[in-house]
């Protein structure tokens, strides 16, 4: 076996294990605009936040054997992989200040003793996380289709 073959392996199992993280975290996401008990709404943000350990494990593993099987299938000098690469740094990096303050709002107003059920109402009431959620994906059916068909 060939450390082309095993970078890709690498890389796709990243890719397989962020997607399936992210893919949690949105489907979260979508069901908690349904929620208004506090306490399963604490539960799903505890659970969205379980995935965080395989999503940036999976993210180091994406990159690390993406950058690898960039290197021996010498891809650099193509456009794809560049472009796929800065939009996968943009979108982990949005995700942060787009994400994190949202849901910790939404944790504070749930956590509250009584809960903020006006706050918490609103938070959830709010597209920000279905935004976000849309963004991530079609962003990672961008990278896909870079990496598949290669147009550039």
């Amino acid at each position: 076996m060939n450390a082309y073959l095993i970078e890709r392996f690498v890389h796709l199992l990243g890719a397989f294990g962020f997607v399936a993280a992210h893919g949690a975290t949105a489907a979260i996401t979508f069901k908690l605009r349904k929620e208004r008990d506090p306490a399963r709404v604490r539960a799903y943000l505890d659970l969205s936040r379980s995935t965080r350990g395989v999503m940036h494990g999976s993210f180091t593993l994406l990159l690390l054997g993406g950058i690898g099987a960039g290197f021996h299938g010498k891809w650099w000098s193509s456009g794809w992989i560049w472009t796929s690469l800065v939009l996968l740094i943009v979108l982990f990096a949005a995700a942060f200040p787009l994400a994190v303050p949202y849901f910790k709002a939404m944790r504070r107003a749930a956590e509250r003793e009584p809960p903020d059920q006006v706050e918490l109402e609103r938070l959830l009431r709010s597209t920000r996380g279905l935004w976000l959620a849309w963004i991530e994906t079609l962003g990672i059916l961008v990278i896909l289709y870079l990496m598949v068909f290669k147009p550039f």
